[in-house]
């Protein structure tokens, strides 16, 4: 697997290998996606993605780093409203409704997750994705207190009750409910944990 610090660091070739699995990803799904798929939707010589990648298993470990990365790019940058960004960090992990092609890139994701005990290398990304998304978490509430905005809680204990109830509510999205099928009441149960942190002055 290729470490990298970014999709920048990726160079044109690996960026278009990424794109490439994004496109098979979401006309196939995780279970039925071959190499060859990926092979199909890569402009580029296909003898050049065989000399990066063993199979599929090996080049969606790398594709799970570049959608993190991707990811991160999204959330706020820390400026404005604590109580926003978290707003914000919960609309990107969770959207309401999701169109078919995000949903099966997302889908795939989590069948890689679930794969994590069998798959050292996606194991160490998931890894990689929850201490991401729980430092941001950390960084939000600490920002809220000290703001004003949220109750004096234990920023590191709150990052880890969010985090999982995001990852379950994530999971609950993806394994019995439609792509378009509106999440709405389970937003409405994380927007109640929100409302819980929240000084009366906010």
């Amino acid at each position: 697997m290729t470490q990298y610090s970014g999709p920048d660091e990726l160079g044109p070739a690996k960026t278009a290998i990424m794109q490439a699995t994004y496109t098979a990803l979401s006309k196939h799904g995780y279970e039925k996606l071959t190499i060859q798929d990926i092979a199909e939707e890569f402009e580029r010589s296909r003898s050049l993605l065989y000399y990066h990648y063993d199979g599929r298993d090996d080049l969606l470990v790398d594709f799970l780093e570049y959608v993190l990365h991707e990811f991160l790019e999204q959330l706020p940058d820390g400026e404005g409203s604590a109580q926003k960004q978290l707003e914000t960090l919960v609309e990107t992990l969770l959207p309401t409704t999701l169109d078919e092609g995000v949903y099966q890139v997302q889908l795939a994701m989590f069948e890689l997750r679930v794969n994590g005990p069998h798959n050292e290398a996606a194991r160490e990304q998931y890894l990689q994705v929850d201490r991401e998304i729980k430092e941001r978490l950390k960084k939000i509430f600490a920002r809220g207190i000290e703001s004003g905005e949220f109750t004096h809680i234990d920023p590191d204990i709150e990052a880890e009750l969010f985090l999982s109830i995001l990852t379950g509510t994530r999971t609950r999205r993806l394994t019995v409910y439609k792509p378009e099928e509106s999440i709405a009441e389970l937003r409405e149960a994380i927007n109640t944990q929100i409302e819980r942190i929240k000084t009366d002055s906010n």
